[in-house]
């Protein structure tokens, strides 16, 4: 049986040596440290998973993994980098819409996990990819788009560019949110990080939990790289924005949140590629364990 293959790109070659000791007897292992000559790989042979730094002279990982979702679209993209940098956790989920940010120095055994997690979901997207089965889009229900912002200003720039394509719904609180939630699954969710003083983290790594189809998109005006690598890796929140925001490139990320949306509904198998991290902080998993609660009971209440 033909091994899964296995792509490695570092400026180090001692790394890229200590990689190859954790995969060699189970994937084949290709290694490079040129990103040009990585993307040549992509497009020439058939690479489950990407693992590249982010720190490199030639080319930044973040971009290296954006020419490898053009290259490759079934290869999982996964960084993995000693620097905990804001701007390189922005670009990863903007740009190469990784499946997840791991730091050095690395575990063992977490990132075998996640790498043998990363093989099968590309398996069967290659699977996928070959027989490109979809389910009509006449069968389309109208998306529905939940904003959770307390400021309105985030509620009418969506309304302005979505007009009356979409269900849109304003929450400015975590109760209000979690309300909607039980009503009706959601297509996307525009939400800020805070909803007054509540951190609302554990709401949207809840909905993918729930949803992998649904895609979320942050926008805020805060500046926390560890929470963010908290949510690509437990949220697989699918673009950052700053405030304050810029309404052309809201408008291009949901038009391209939605059609992903469509496309993971119309083939579920791909829904695997937005797989979630265990919630790793003991408050959050208590919180998300009190909104399924919750969520069961409004559900409950609203069928009756």
């Amino acid at each position: 049986m033909t091994k899964p293959t296995i792509l490695l790109v570092d400026d180090e070659e001692r790394i890229l040596r200590s990689l190859r000791m954790l995969f060699f007897s189970n994937y084949t292992v290709r290694m490079t440290t040129d990103p040009h000559e990585a993307v040549r790989i992509l497009r020439d042979e058939k690479v489950h998973v990407i693992i590249s730094d982010q720190r490199m002279p030639v080319m930044l990982g973040a971009e290296l993994l954006r020419l490898a979702r053009e290259a490759s679209p079934a290869t999982m993209r996964i960084l993995l980098t000693g620097y905990s940098d804001m701007d390189a956790s922005i670009a990863s989920v903007n740009e190469g819409e990784v499946f997840r940010y791991l730091l050095k120095p690395w575990v063992g055994d977490e990132v075998k996990q996640v790498v043998a997690d990363a093989v099968a979901i590309a398996e069967a997207s290659f699977a996928v990819q070959s027989h490109a089965v979809k389910t009509p889009s006449a069968a389309r229900q109208k998306p529905r788009v939940l904003i959770m912002d307390h400021e309105e200003t985030t509620a009418k720039v969506v309304h302005e560019i979505l007009g009356g394509r979409c269900e849109i719904v304003w929450a400015a609180d975590a109760q209000h949110a979690m309300e909607e939630l039980a009503k009706q699954d959601v297509s996307v969710v525009v939400s800020d990080l805070m909803l007054g003083d509540t951190n609302v983290g554990y709401i949207l790594k809840t909905i993918k939990q729930l949803n992998p189809q649904t895609q979320c998109i942050v926008v805020t005006s805060f500046n926390d790289t560890s929470r963010l690598i908290e949510l690509i890796n437990q949220a697989q929140i699918s673009r950052y924005l700053p405030k304050p925001l810029s309404r052309n490139m809201l408008a291009r990320y949901l038009e391209s949140m939605l059609e992903r949306f469509h496309v993971l509904s119309d083939q579920p198998v791909l829904q695997n590629r937005q797989k979630v991290a265990e919630i790793s902080d003991p408050q959050e998993k208590r919180q998300s364990g009190n909104f399924l609660g919750l969520l069961g009971r409004l559900r409950s209440r609203i069928a009756n």
